[in-house]
């Protein structure tokens, strides 16, 4: 039996993994121990999946199991099938209750539009955060008052998602104590992510992932450290995953064919002087003497045909 449908809510990821958002889950009076299975109406339809999110707790990545909308798979699968686009607002959400809406200075005519839209559920999408370098992070705040969409009343993620999809939307929230009507273009969304991987040094190295934009604010530049093998000279002079590269030798690396360009050619044990950046916008400069011998360059890049390995010099 279902006890509640809540918003999940999870921190943010310490080490820049996808994170789950924006979605409503169901929670359990006695929830399975595994988390396989489906959650059924009377009558027997699917209403739901018994499904496992991950997140974080301290150094450890811990399962939450919850039940996903099935409304929700059956959307993706026809999306896929179909070869439609799926279009985001870029901004992330949570709900706060109409009460806490009326002291940020809702006039009560919205409260009572929002009420008769929906008397079960009494709230409003306030916005947390937008992905950085998308077009929503340049007219909508944080802290704004989600109220409706191409003058559609929203007030629930599912609302929202079904509103955007189109190339543009009129989205009208409350800030600064005013109605305010922004235009925002929406992002496609492809699902990829990323075709590229560069093995140079010990470590892997690729374009910084979108999990870094949503969650923390960090524009798509510099070359990103994801890994590092131990005995490697990224090891050794600590060039560790969680930073990325935005110059080597005082050449700005904004790309990934940029570090490749600015590497390349570059003689066993040469020493490079690399300018790296945190996610929290620490600046460190060290240096690096390679070691092609026992840790030589190379990429690796999806094609239509699959991945393909190439050295880069």
């Amino acid at each position: 039996m279902v006890a509640s449908l809540d918003a999940l809510s999870f921190p943010l990821s310490r080490t820049l993994q996808f994170r789950d958002a924006n979605i409503e889950l169901a929670t359990l009076v006695n929830p399975p121990t595994d988390f396989d299975g489906v959650v059924t109406d009377p009558t027997g339809g699917v209403r739901a999946l018994w499904s496992s999110f991950a997140t974080e707790n301290a150094r450890d990545t811990v399962q939450v199991n919850r039940g996903m909308p099935a409304e929700l798979v059956v959307e993706a699968v026809n999306t896929v099938r179909n070869a439609k686009t799926l279009r985001s607002l870029e901004a992330e959400m949570e709900p706060l209750p109409l009460s806490a809406a009326r002291k940020l200075g809702l006039p009560e005519k919205w409260i009572d539009k929002i009420d008769q839209h929906n008397p079960a559920r009494r709230q409003v999408l306030s916005i947390v955060r937008t992905v950085a370098g998308s077009p929503a992070s340049a007219v909508l705040q944080e802290g704004d008052l989600l109220l409706s969409i191409d003058d559609a009343v929203v007030n629930r993620f599912r609302e929202v998602e079904r509103a955007v999809q189109k190339d543009r939307v009129i989205a009208t929230v409350w800030r600064d104590n005013a109605i305010q009507k922004v235009d925002v273009a929406t992002a496609s969304l492809d699902g990829r992510d990323l075709d590229r991987l560069l093995l140079w040094a010990g470590a892997v190295l690729h374009a910084p992932h979108r999990a870094m934009s949503v969650q923390r604010d960090i524009l798509p530049e510099g070359v990103f450290v994801a890994y590092f093998s131990y005995g490697s000279p990224a090891t050794r002079y600590q060039l560790f995953a969680g930073r990325r590269i935005v110059e080597v030798d005082g050449r700005p690396t904004p790309n990934l064919d940029a570090f490749i360009e600015a590497v390349r050619g570059r003689g066993d044990r040469t020493a490079l002087r690399l300018k790296t950046v945190t996610w929290n916008g620490s600046v460190e400069v060290i240096t690096l003497k390679l070691d092609n011998a026992y840790w030589p360059s190379y990429e690796l890049r999806r094609y239509s045909e699959g991945w393909q390995r190439r050295p880069i010099g």
